[in-house]
């Protein structure tokens, strides 16, 4: 049985307006968690936790993680699994229902942990829970199956357009990552009105809580007929990088230790974080003080391969912990690094054409580890707004590493993987 006009309207104007309602106060608790944790926000900065106290350093870290450890313990199946997640939510063959209270404490704790210093994404909880408001609604409105499979999956990505402020990589992330309409029929183009709507909805409420502001503040981006040489060896670099990174995140996501474990493997995983942010104190939280850093003034090449290197190996040993979270935030830190790296070798001084390496490069590695080029390259021009020329470039560039991996990444080893199928997309990602 189909769903009528007016429940269908109803339905994805209630969705859009929750999701940004929950990306909104899950923004403000972000920052409240890292406040408590060190004193003050440190997202927003451009040295990390480098200005903190040493005590705080040294005990939040280890706190959150136990109070996420424990809490993931006591909330996963046992031996080894995790709860329900938004992709077995939206399965096509046997869709899941998302527990409503496993869900709230699940996301909860990943703010937690990442707020508290670990090197993962907080765009994951968001997602969980708008897409279980979207459960709730399409419930209540009594939508047919597919009509709920695209309320919950546009709910998901207008959780992670609210948060960071970017609708078109909202509802990019719905449709590339899950939906994946067939734009030759007119439900296609329906189910892509359906994302619009919800992520740009969902954004512009949640400007009650953020004002519009952008996550980062760059300069104006450009480039000059000798910088274009260099994007084009950006893209040779950042591809294979970013689809190494792929393996490596996925593969650290299947081994996640037993759930009986979780109580001190989180916390081992968090030790392990801190110890590198002794000596790189950016790579704590979701990569926003590293993008901060290289958008804001000049680092030294040999600063930048320390943060590079620091960030993988910190987000490594918190998947490999058993520590929930999200990827696009650091690995698209990790992209503006090498993009970073990349300019400084080639002596590339000027702040605009730095940040445009830094997206371009941003870009290729998100698009590497999400399998989703034209999310990616959506996400890293919203993020940073850097001006009209910037829109071209980077996406010609994303589009064109792409190219390169679907026409030689199946040949090698665990490079594999269609749009939206990144190693470690299991039944358990979020």
């Amino acid at each position: 049985m189909g769903t009528s006009r007016l429940r269908l309207i109803t339905a994805v104007l209630l969705t859009g307006l929750v999701s940004g309602l929950i990306g909104g106060l899950i923004g403000e608790l972000s920052h409240l968690i890292e406040a408590c944790a060190f004193g003050a926000p440190f997202s927003s900065s451009t040295t990390g936790v480098g200005g903190v106290v040493m005590w705080r350093r040294l005990v939040a870290p280890i706190a959150g993680a136990v109070i996420a450890g424990l809490t993931w313990w006591w909330l996963r199946p046992r031996p080894s699994g995790s709860i329900i997640s938004v992709r077995q939510a939206v399965d096509i063959d046997s869709p899941k229902r998302l527990r409503p209270i496993e869900t709230i404490v699940d996301a909860l704790a990943q703010l937690v942990v990442v707020g508290s210093g670990s090197s993962l994404g907080r765009e994951a909880a968001p997602r969980q829970m708008a897409a279980l408001a979207a459960q709730g609604l399409s419930d209540g409105f009594r939508v047919d199956g597919s009509t709920r499979r695209v309320l919950l999956a546009s709910a998901a990505g207008a959780g992670l357009a609210s948060v960071y402020n970017v609708p078109v990589a909202g509802a990019l992330y719905a449709l590339e990552l899950t939906v994946r309409p067939d734009l030759r029929t007119r439900r296609g183009w329906g189910q892509v009105g359906i994302a619009v709507v919800i992520s740009v909805l969902s954004t512009v409420t949640a400007w009650i809580f953020n004002h519009d502001r952008p996550i980062y503040r760059s300069p104006v981006a450009e480039v000059t007929p000798f910088g274009l040489g260099w994007i084009v060896l950006l893209v040779a670099v950042a591809t294979p990088i970013g689809a190494g990174m792929g393996v490596l995140f996925g593969e650290m996501k299947r081994r996640v230790p037993v759930t009986s474990r979780l109580w001190w493997t989180v916390p081992l995983g968090s030790i392990g974080v801190t110890a590198i942010a002794l000596m790189a104190p950016q790579v704590v939280g979701n990569g926003q003080v590293i993008v901060n850093l290289v958008l804001a003034h000049p680092v030294a090449p040999a600063t930048l391969a320390i943060l590079l290197v620091g960030k993988i190996l910190a987000t490594t040993v918190a998947l490999r912990s058993g520590a929930a979270g999200g990827l696009l935030t650091p690995s698209l830190a990790s992209g503006a690094l090498i993009g970073t790296l990349i300019a400084a070798a080639a002596g590339i001084d000027s702040p605009s054409q730095v940040t445009m390496m830094a997206i371009v490069g941003a870009g290729c590695v998100l698009s590497m580890t999400q399998r989703a080029p034209l999310f990616a390259a959506a996400f890293a021009l919203e993020l940073t707004r850097a001006g009209a020329l910037g829109v071209p470039v980077v996406v010609v560039a994303v589009l064109l590493g792409w190219a390169g991996f679907v026409l030689i990444g199946k040949r090698g080893p665990g490079f594999h993987g269609g749009i939206g199928r990144a190693p470690g997309n299991t039944s358990g990602s979020r």
